[in-house]
């Protein structure tokens, strides 16, 4: 009796664990709900810039969190790390490409539409986004100061580095820079990091670090979760058929899958938990914003373009979904 009372009071207790856990993930679906509902509110024309709101509110609080949560000296130690840039940037930069081009080979045999092929190429080619890689680790509760530092210097290397990777890959590509305010792209990263820094050190100290702001962040990133959402839903597929866009989002999960299994054996081979965790969410997420104008400025006027472009909308909501449920399942 006693046994079976106890299995019976612990099943509402599961449930509510497991609801707990795999919250976030509900959030992403019910922000994807509403998204295909009224999808001319969030999108990039929409009612609501959500561009603008990405680059000067969602970004700039992020990173000043960031500076307010992370010790200086963890940041100092983590640049110094050779080994783990060295790491995260060959991956971005290499393997990822690398892999690309050998899918895009391979799937050419399976009929699928090349311009989509050329359009996922673009996108393995990008650095890590700001923002999403700093939320997914505050999900999973990774090193945090490992993510800031991973993600600006592969970011802002990714700025010289993803143009030049595209005209060896692909044949055709902008030069680097053009299209990028890095006055606006400093202002929103570099500053609130700096600010948020220095309040931690010689105004707050310890005093912030007794609060919960977990769901600030994670917050934002449903915010921009919703933009991108809006922008798949509003993409352009008319001059696809059924059975490209069905490829396109198989060939997008099953290679998100890929890429983070691959990142995750890597690491884990001599990197900690906390540390390969915050690694593998900035090394196999790509930048959107990056990737949107290097293809504008590459397919500009092609009639291939909504073909080009429709991996940029689907590949978010892939990396977004998956990223968030892997962050749920491996958070303590």
């Amino acid at each position: 009796m006693c046994i079976e009372s106890t299995c019976i009071n612990l099943q509402p207790r599961r449930k509510t664990n497991l609801l707990y856990r795999y919250g976030y993930v509900l959030l992403m679906l019910i922000c994807m709900i509403f998204a295909s509902i009224q999808p001319n509110i969030g999108g990039t024309n929409g009612i609501i810039n959500g561009n603008f709101i990405i680059l000067y509110f969602a970004v700039p609080l992020t990173y000043f969190e960031a500076g307010l949560l992370c010790d200086p000296k963890s940041l100092y130690s983590t640049l110094r790390d050779g080994y783990l840039l060295t790491f995260v940037m060959t991956f971005v930069y290499i393997l990822m490409p690398f892999l690309a081009r050998i899918g895009t080979y391979l799937l050419t045999y399976a009929k699928v539409n090349v311009w989509l092929l050329k359009g996922m190429e673009v996108l393995y080619c990008m650095p890590p986004p700001f923002s999403t890689g700093l939320a997914l680790c505050r999900l999973a509760q990774a090193d945090l100061p490992t993510s800031v530092i991973t993600t600006l210097v592969s970011h802002f290397g990714g700025l010289f580095l993803s143009p030049i990777l595209l005209y060896f890959m692909l044949g055709t590509s902008t030069p680097p820079l053009v299209g990028i305010n890095i006055r606006e792209t400093i202002y929103s990263t570099l500053i609130p990091l700096g600010i948020g820094i220095m309040l931690r050190s010689f105004i707050l100290k310890d005093k912030y670090l007794n609060i919960n702001t977990g769901w600030f962040s994670q917050g934002l990133l449903l915010t921009i979760a919703y933009h991108w959402f809006c922008d798949a839903v509003l993409a352009d597929a008319s001059s696809l058929q059924a059975v490209d866009i069905l490829f396109c989002v198989l060939i997008t999960c099953l290679g998100q899958l890929l890429l983070s299994s691959l990142c995750w054996i890597l690491c884990s081979q001599w990197l900690p938990r906390n540390i390969m965790l915050a690694a593998l969410f900035t090394s196999t997420h790509k930048s959107v914003g990056l990737g949107g104008w290097i293809l504008r400025g590459a397919y500009h006027g092609s009639v291939h373009g909504p073909a080009v472009n429709l991996p940029l909308t689907i590949l978010p909501v892939a990396q977004l979904l998956l990223g968030s449920l892997l962050a749920s399942w491996l958070a303590p």
